[in-house]
């Protein structure tokens, strides 16, 4: 028998020649084999057309994505849910149902996201999803993988499946759109960048003591010294590292100044309406709150009771929360006075000076602090993701020493490693080219928003943003809070009250409802908008 046309006879051929020669014949038979009866089998369902031709082996790829299930099918029709939660969905319903089985591997989220024809980050919002609930698992450099899940986890599955529920009730699985504050979609998140300055930290304090030891109250020196530098160069702050104390975010930050400054028989002065958390933090260490006032320029002070002992003033000025405005330099000037004369400390949030899309914003109300009066607060949560837990504080030159005194008997609660690797994102610039990109982001994200709303038959009201991760809109249309956020949540919307922000309920605005934009995709904008309009035109 002669192989190919070269002459040579199999019975010249040496053996471990044949064995490999065999080899081969035998995959290409098998290979050609599976490729026709793939083949026949799309012929049969009618699901092959002429266009998908050229792509057979990519289509051929999905199917053994799901091989011995069903393969992912999309409803891109109008009024339909997102993309990602059908992807979401349909992978999950297969691993519930063992069509996926244990350890098994998923297609990556850019070639799903090409087979699909949806963009990468719709893959990476199912996968994520997916993640968080314990149904896959990323692998690292090797993509992601089938969990296998307890033996009682589908039996618990189905039985909450079957419960009743009432049907004013929805339930967090059937909200599609979450119009939270604080938080942004997981593909912001600057993964590459964080992991790059992450593994440089951990290089960094690989023999360094500082690993094996508590670290002091105040934070890691290096940090605090770009926190100055920043805040001088973006926010018009001078201040000294040594005025600077790390903490875990706002809440921390209180804690701290009502327990270092705390006598609980004077008051604070809060806005109304104000952060609620933050109502609450200062409850807990038992102060009485004093509230003011909010007109078109922020805190209104000529209201305040002048009988009131008051300790602390808590303040947004750069951007009032949540009603938006910010206060000008004259009513500045008048609170810092205001504060020389109840020999009061205030405490300025500057929660998110940074995320300004139309106009730079002016500067601090630290910055003219010529009284030595404010206590300034920043965050990293709005930038970086809201689970980043990482906060600061700037003390006065007058109480620096005595505070930090009082503070030799706490250790620093923040994670060593991120304080590190946010001083050198601090010191990179790559800090600064993330707060441009969400502005860039977030910018149309808020128009898009605004541009939908306009096409409501009723008149729809929002607050005058030019900043921040979320609007309040107001809805003249009759429907009080409780039934506009009732009616939303039937078409799969959760969207939130204003009640919660005033101290005083009476003064709140019944038809005023609080829009977190930034969490949603652009894509998804028009959908989630059309929901609403559906919810509260009927």
């Amino acid at each position: 028998m002669l192989i190919g046309g070269n002459g040579l006879s199999f019975t010249k051929i040496p053996p471990v020649a044949k064995k490999q020669i065999a080899k081969k014949i035998r995959k290409m038979y098998f290979a050609e084999l599976q490729r026709l009866l793939f083949m026949y089998f799309f012929t049969s369902c009618k699901i092959l057309k002429d266009k998908w031709y050229n792509k057979k082996y990519q289509y051929l790829k999905i199917f053994r994505c799901h091989f011995g299930g069903k393969m992912i099918h999309l409803d891109r029709t109008a009024g339909a849910s997102p993309l990602y939660q059908q992807i979401y969905q349909q992978i999950k319903s297969d691993i519930l149902q063992g069509y996926l089985s244990p350890d098994e591997k998923l297609l990556g989220t850019r070639t799903l996201a090409k087979m699909l024809e949806v963009s990468r980050n719709t893959v990476d919002r199912a996968y994520v999803q997916l993640t968080l609930e314990g149904y896959i698992e990323s692998r690292q450099n090797a993509g992601f993988y089938v969990l296998k899940l307890p033996k009682s986890f589908k039996s618990e599955k189905k039985f909450s499946e079957q419960v009743p529920t009432n049907e004013d009730c929805v339930s967090d699985e059937e909200i599609i759109y979450d119009l939270t504050n604080s938080s942004h979609t997981s593909n912001l998140f600057p993964k590459k960048v964080w992991k790059k300055h992450y593994l440089n930290a951990l290089d960094e304090l690989d023999d360094a003591e500082k690993l094996s030891t508590l670290q002091p109250f105040q934070g890691e020196y290096k940090l605090r010294k770009e926190i100055s530098r920043y805040l001088e160069r973006i926010r018009g702050v001078r201040c000294h590292p040594s005025q600077i104390i790390i903490t875990s975010g706002l809440q921390q930050s209180l804690d701290y100044l009502c327990q270092f400054l705390g006598n609980t028989q004077e008051s604070v002065l809060m806005e109304d309406p104000s952060y609620p958390k933050a109502r609450a933090t200062f409850k807990k260490n038992h102060y009485q709150i004093v509230t003011a006032e909010v007109d078109d320029k922020g805190l209104d002070l000529t209201k305040v009771d002048k009988n009131a002992a008051i300790k602390m003033i808590y303040t947004t000025p750069s951007h009032q929360f949540p009603l938006g405005m910010i206060m000008p330099i004259s009513r500045r000037q008048e609170l810092l006075t205001f504060a020389k004369e109840r020999n009061s400390f205030i405490i300025e949030d500057d929660y998110d000076s940074e995320l300004r899309y139309y106009q730079r914003p002016i500067p601090a109300l630290k910055s003219i602090d010529y009284l030595d009066r404010v206590i300034y607060l920043g965050t990293f949560s709005k930038i970086l993701s809201p689970s980043f837990r990482m906060g600061y504080m700037v003390l006065p030159e007058q109480f620096t020493e005595k505070f930090l005194e009082k503070g030799k008997l706490y250790n620093s609660t923040v994670n060593l490693l991120n304080q590190i690797a946010l001083a050198n994102i601090l010191s990179s610039g790559d800090y600064d080219r993330l707060v441009r990109k969400m502005n860039h982001v977030f910018k149309k994200r808020y128009e898009a928003f605004k541009q939908e709303f306009q096409k409501f038959k009723t008149p729809i009201e929002l607050s005058s943003n030019v900043s921040g991760q979320y609007f309040l809109l107001h809805l003249s249309n009759g429907m009080q809070q409780d039934e506009l956020i009732k009616k939303a949540e039937k078409e799969g919307v959760r969207v939130y009250d204003t009640m919660q922000f005033w101290q005083e309920k009476a003064a709140c605005p019944q038809e005023s409802l609080f829009l977190g934009f930034s969490k949603i995709d652009l894509e998804d904008i028009p959908d989630c908008v059309s929901r609403l309009r559906k919810a509260w035109e009927k």
